[in-house]
């Protein structure tokens, strides 16, 4: 009896192996450099609502700082609504400036500026986009990079 389980056991075990091993994982993987891409692919490739996460580095190149809640939606016509647990506390029109961009490689490039609700400027470089997340950082030398997914 031991010996049919054993067998049993090892012949399950090579046909799940086989099953697995032709299974492919479609990859649906994205990665494209957006900074030295004209405007409209930029914005083509940013237009929908996404979901904030995390940003990394500031004066501490290597901190993070998580959000809850936060949510960025790009319009086709030039609109961004940013919102934070619920409460919209930026809903203005982009005004896109081509200039040198910080983290650029010393590339000129669209930079995306507007002010929120309260008048806080904004600036941000549109970087990447790596697998499904979006990457936008500040325009600045000690920049925050965002990372988002698209939801």
């Amino acid at each position: 009896m031991k010996k049919h389980l054993h067998v049993s056991f090892i012949i399950v075990s090579i046909l799940t192996i086989f099953c697995f091993a032709q299974c492919k994982k479609e990859n649906n993987a994205l990665n494209i450099t957006l900074y030295d891409k004209p405007l409209g692919t930029i914005q083509s490739y940013i237009q929908g609502k996404w979901k904030l996460h995390y940003g990394k580095g500031g004066i501490c190149g290597s901190c993070m700082q998580y959000y809850d809640s936060s949510f960025w939606k790009f319009n086709h016509n030039n609109k961004i609504e940013v919102s934070y647990k619920g409460a919209i506390i930026t809903d203005t029109t982009i005004n896109w400036i081509k200039n040198i961009g910080t983290f650029t490689n010393g590339d000129s490039t669209f930079i995306m500026s507007f002010f929120d609700k309260l008048g806080y400027p904004a600036n941000y470089v549109v970087d990447k986009i790596i697998n499904d997340t979006l990457i936008l950082h500040e325009n600045t030398a000690d920049a925050v990079f965002y990372h988002f997914t698209k939801l």
